[in-house]
């Protein structure tokens, strides 16, 4: 296929190739342009969960918190990275992910120099992801010494994980960071910020 040809076999995408995207001609003008354009995704989620518990057995005591979104959906700009356009870095392995001929993969659609297509320029579904998610917040497990150990002295040992694990099916590095956006009206969009990371502490309380 050089283009993509409507009912009446005007060429509406004169520059795709083989790999490239192919765009829907929403109204059925014959022309590929902002006319075709439509809602899609949505940046709100249709649930929002939160679940806490804290469980004790004798000397030990574990707490748990869990968050998480569903319904709602992320427009991945970080996506862009995979088109290489005016010399730009690309992510590690882009090539295998990309249609490069027959029978190779098409997670991605081809490299290009100057993504005449306007593969990655365009908005489009492609950009959009399922950005549901549920995060272990935080993990706290911790001991306390029988006092009979230390005479008149209570000592606690404790491991705490924050964002300790993260069920999504989100491709970009941070569905919770991507979901809130740089302000409300960009919610839902993913500019590669920085995700929430995941640490570790250790801790030891002690009251005489």
């Amino acid at each position: 296929m050089d283009s993509y040809v409507g009912k009446d076999g005007t060429k509406l995408q004169p520059n795709a190739k083989p790999g490239d995207f192919i765009y829907k001609d929403l109204n059925g003008d014959g022309v590929i342009n902002d006319k075709d354009k439509t809602y899609i995704g949505n940046a709100f989620p249709d649930l929002t969960m939160g679940i806490n518990g804290n469980v004790s057995y004798k000397n030990f005591d574990l707490s748990v918190s869990f968050y998480g979104t569903f319904g709602n959906d992320i427009y991945n700009t970080t996506k862009s990275y995979y088109s290489g356009v005016n010399g730009s870095n690309v992510y590690a392995g882009t090539y295998n992910k990309c249609w490069h001929g027959e029978g190779t993969s098409n997670t991605y659609p081809r490299l290009s120099v100057n993504d005449a297509n306007m593969n990655y320029k365009r908005v489009s579904t492609f950009f959009v992801e399922n950005g549901s998610y549920l995060r272990c917040k935080l993990f706290q497990i911790g001991y306390t010494l029988p006092r009979s150990w230390i005479r008149n002295t209570t000592m606690r040992l404790s491991f705490s994980a924050q964002n300790l694990f993260t069920i999504t099916g989100y491709s970009g590095m941070d569905p919770e960071s991507a979901s809130l956006g740089n302000s409300v009206t960009e919610a839902g969009i993913d500019y590669n910020g920085y995700p929430n990371p995941r640490t570790f502490l250790f801790g030891l309380n002690i009251n005489f």
